[in-house]
């Protein structure tokens, strides 16, 4: 009798629950260390009551709570959990949903490098370059020569008078 009773509550339980799944939710955070936004991509799973009925309260929710954290917060377990758990609180307080449970499928940190970064990163990568090219040098003087071909220019050809009408002329 006890297990009857037992399974009819999760029966009942597991009924009225709804599971919402956010895939590749991406947010802009800032890091502690530098100070540079980092996106983040999240995919997290929800169950709830009336979870996947009330999907925008959810993502409005994750939006909010989800920015007011810090990368660095972000990477850690302890960061993740109380991620969820303000989630959690946050969705009950200003939206009334009921959360029981957020399990995270995926989280990463994508940093946006600055335009010095990407001018060091093409100069150190031209210099590897240059070690190597005396190598790649030798390796085509070992070979025989191929074919030499001109490419074929398919670009239409361009018009001979501006498109741009001049002040004085009729159009029409």
């Amino acid at each position: 009798m006890r297990y009857l009773i037992f399974i009819c509550i999760l029966l009942h339980v597991n009924l009225l629950a709804q599971t919402l799944v956010v895939e590749h939710f991406k947010a802009n955070v800032f890091s502690k260390v530098d100070k540079k936004p980092v996106e983040v991509e999240v995919a997290l799973v929800f169950e709830g009551s009336e979870v996947s009925t009330n999907e925008h309260k959810v993502i409005d929710a994750l939006n909010i709570v989800i920015g007011s954290y810090y990368a660095e917060d972000l990477v850690m377990s302890k960061g993740k959990e109380l991620l969820k758990s303000t989630l959690i609180g946050y969705a009950k307080k200003t939206h009334g949903l009921v959360i029981d449970a957020i399990y995270i499928k995926e989280l990463s940190l994508k940093t946006n490098p600055t335009t010095q970064e990407i001018i060091d990163a093409i100069k150190k990568e031209a210099l590897f370059q240059q070690k190597n090219a005396p190598k790649a040098v030798q390796q085509q003087q070992q070979q025989p020569p191929a074919q030499s071909f001109q490419p074929l220019n398919l670009a239409p050809p361009l018009p001979k008078r501006s498109l741009i009408p001049d002040d004085n002329a009729v159009n029409f």
